[in-house]
């Protein structure tokens, strides 16, 4: 037995730009939940707090925006 007849859409893989078009919109969504925490962070009482979580959101949504360029040049090479 193959991998593509354990496939639950009978053998057929979605392709590689679909698969990097998923990967992209998953790195949106994380995108959507650190700007959420940052800005939950903003209300909290301690300034400490506050500006610890607001750096580590900060460089997450560099990281997410430095992988979403890395799967945009992938996606161009494949065309």
């Amino acid at each position: 037995m193959n991998d593509a007849s354990n496939s639950t859409t009978g053998g057929a893989t979605p392709s590689l730009s679909i698969r990097l078009g998923d990967l992209s919109d998953i790195l949106a969504t994380c995108r959507y939940f650190v700007e959420v925490l940052h800005m939950a962070s903003g209300s909290l009482m301690n300034i400490d707090a506050t500006n610890a979580l607001q750096a580590v959101s900060s460089e997450i949504e560099e990281r997410l925006l430095t992988v979403r360029d890395r799967l945009d040049e992938i996606r161009e090479e494949l065309q």
